[in-house]
C-alpha cells in the first residue's frame, strides 16, 4: 500500500499516514524540525501501525507565515484538535524533546485520546525539586547561553548551529549531520525567537504528572546532556504507570542519527 501525504492548507500542517489496519501511531518532532523527519518512520513502522507525522504551528517551510501563540500550551491545543478531526479512537503518541513537552500537556488535558506515550527526552522543568533544578539550570546556561546571544544579535543561521551543537553534546555536530537534516534545521530557524520568548505557563508540575494513567516510557540516552536526563529521570518518576529506558550510547539527537534503533525502541514500548 503506498504511502498517503495529506495537507491541511488553513494551519499549513501536514502528515504522512500509512493506513493499516492496525493501531495509529502519531509522531511528534521537537525544535528546529518538522514532519519531514519522519519520513524513513513510515517505511520502518508501517506494517505495525497507521503512522501519521505531524507538523507543529510555526514550523515547516510555510510555518513562518501563521499566526497565534507559540507554547507547550497552544501546541498541546492543536495536537489535540488534530487528533480528534483525524482519528476515531485513541493514539498511540510518539514524540521527541520539545514535542515530548507538548506530549505530556496533551496527555493532561485529554487523556482519553491517547492509548500510550513514547517520550523520549522531554526538556521541560516544572516538576523538577530545588536540587534538582539547580543542577539542570548549570546545564541549560551552558547550552543555551550562546543561542540566546545568538537570536538577539539576529544571527539566527549561528543560533541553529549553537542549538544542535548543544543537543548533540558535541562541538561541530551540526556540521557533522546530512545536507537534509541541516536544510530542516535551518528552514526552521525562524522559530527559534518564538521558542525563547515563549511565555506559557504549561501544567507539567508534579501533581498532574502523577495523573496520567497511561502506560509511558521514558526513554534518554546514555550520552546525552545532564539537563534531559534529569528531566526525563523526574518524569518518569512523577508517571506512575510509566517505565524508564536508559539507550545506550545514544544522544538527544538519536531519532534523527537512527532511526532503525529509535523505531524498535517504539515498538518495543507499545508491545
Amino acid at each position: 500500500m503506498k504511502n498517503n501525504s495529506e495537507t491541511n492548507n488553513k494551519t499549513q500542517n501536514m502528515d504522512q499516514s500509512q493506513m493499516k489496519s492496525g493501531d495509529t501511531l502519531v509522531l511528534l518532532h521537537g525544535a528546529l524540525a518538522d514532519e519531514r523527519m519522519w519520513e524513513p518512520y513510515i517505511q520502518l513502522l508501517s506494517k505495525e501501525f497507521r503512522v501519521i507525522s505531524f507538523t507543529q504551528r510555526y514550523f515547516g517551510v510555510n510555518g513562518r507565515d501563521l499566526t497565534g501563540n507559540f507554547g507547550i500550551d497552544t501546541h498541546a491545543e492543536d495536537l489535540i484538535s488534530y487528533i480528534r478531526v483525524k482519528t476515531h479512537k485513541p493514539v498511540h503518541l510518539a514524540a521527541w524533546s520539545y514535542g515530548a513537552d507538548v506530549a505530556l500537556n496533551a496527555a493532561i488535558k485529554s487523556p482519553t485520546l491517547f492509548k500510550s506515550l513514547f517520550l523520549y527526552e522531554p526538556g521541560y522543568p516544572g516538576h523538577l525539586d530545588s536540587e534538582e533544578m539547580a543542577e539542570y539550570m548549570q546545564d541549560a546556561e551552558a547550552m543555551f547561553g550562546k543561542v540566546f546571544q545568538s537570536v538577539s544579535n539576529g544571527n539566527l543561521e549561528e543560533a541553529v548551529e549553537s542549538l544542535i551543537d548543544g543537543s548533540g553534546n558535541k562541538v561541530g555536530y551540526f556540521s557533522s549531520q546530512s545536507q537534509k537534516y541541516r536544510t530542516q534545521q535551518l528552514e526552521n530557524a525562524h522559530t527559534l525567537p518564538l521558542q525563547l520568548s515563549q511565555s506559557e505557563q504549561p501544567p507539567l508540575d508534579k501533581t498532574n504528572l502523577s495523573r496520567i494513567q497511561l502506560p509511558t516510557t521514558v526513554a534518554f540516552g546514555r550520552d546525552t546532556r545532564s539537563l534531559f536526563r534529569i528531566v526525563s529521570k523526574s518524569a518518569a518518576a512523577h508517571i506512575p504507570n510509566s517505565k524508564l529506558v536508559d539507550v545506550f550510547s545514544a544522544n538527544h539527537m538519536l531519532p534523527l542519527e537512527n532511526p532503525e534503533q529509535f523505531s524498535l525502541l517504539i515498538k518495543e514500548h507499545i508491545s
